[in-house]
């Protein structure tokens, strides 16, 4: 029997409308965020933001001189660090610390549930990206930018929820999708809790759309490549069966490679 205690749905919806860690941070976070949402965004326009952020800065240049990139020559200067790491890999490691340090650690999620929420976010993320590449479709990095936040909503019910990693768990052993599971013991799912967040966030529309819907039930604006990449994407991660297409064809192809860059993310935000 199940021993997730019911919660109720208002609670949920506050407490995603009360969570104040990205509005009541430096200006930096949200010019940022501005930068990581616009397709036609430069390195020069993510650089003039970042460079003012010390916390930022320092962790690329920690980059930069990891055995990942350095080539024997010490880097101290954040352009160059910046070129050396490549804009695409900068414009995604600059998600992730905001995310990591700005979000989730300041909400003291208990480590394992940072872990597990960082671990498949971060998957689903390489994954949407190298689908992406692969398929022409869509600018990967938007792809890796959106797909990382896609359960962001699941936060809340970490904090809600003392025993929903149970739930998740029992997901999983079920076979059952964790929304229809959400829905039934809460009244709303991770989606929608997520969606709010996003709009009270200011996030681009399509990442709020995208957190809205991508396991895949209604869908906005017809974007209909973009959500049918994450949901897949989603599902690759967590290891669910997905029906044989050129999509899963491409990402078992890439299975080694997207496990080489989870890896190579999480030792970046020493999670491992």
């Amino acid at each position: 029997m199940p021993t997730t205690a019911p919660v109720p749905r208002e609670k949920l919806i506050n407490q995603a409308g009360e969570i104040k860690v990205i509005p009541t941070l430096n200006a930096i976070v949200d010019r940022v965020f501005k930068v990581l949402g616009n397709n036609n965004s430069s390195f020069n326009d993510l650089s003039d933001v970042v460079k003012y952020d010390q916390a930022i800065s320092s962790k690329i240049i920690s980059i930069a001189n990891s055995a990942y990139y350095s080539r024997g020559v010490e880097i101290f200067n954040l352009q160059r660090a910046m070129l050396t790491i490549g804009f695409e890999e900068i414009r995604g490691i600059v998600t992730c610390l905001l995310l990591m340090e700005n979000i989730m650690k300041k909400l003291r999620l208990r480590e394992e549930d940072l872990l597990a929420l960082w671990k498949h976010s971060i998957g689903v993320a390489c994954a949407a990206r190298i689908l992406s590449e692969r398929m022409l479709v869509e600018d990967p990095q938007k792809m890796f930018t959106a797909s990382l936040l896609h359960d962001i909503g699941k936060i809340v019910f970490y904090l809600a929820v003392p025993d929903y990693g149970e739930l998740l768990r029992e997901a999983k052993t079920a076979d059952t999708d964790i929304v229809v599971l959400e829905r039934d013991r809460f009244g709303v799912d991770h989606q929608e809790i997520g969606y709010i967040i996003a709009v009270k966030w200011k996030f681009p529309h399509d990442f709020a759309q995208i957190i809205h819907h991508h396991h895949g039930g209604g869908k906005g604006d017809g974007q209909d490549v973009l959500f049918r990449i994450v949901n897949i994407a989603d599902r690759f991660a967590s290891n669910d069966a997905i029906p044989q297409s050129t999509e899963v064809f491409i990402l078992e192809k890439e299975r080694n490679a997207i496990a080489f860059e989870v890896e190579k993310i999480m030792n970046f935000l020493q999670l491992v």
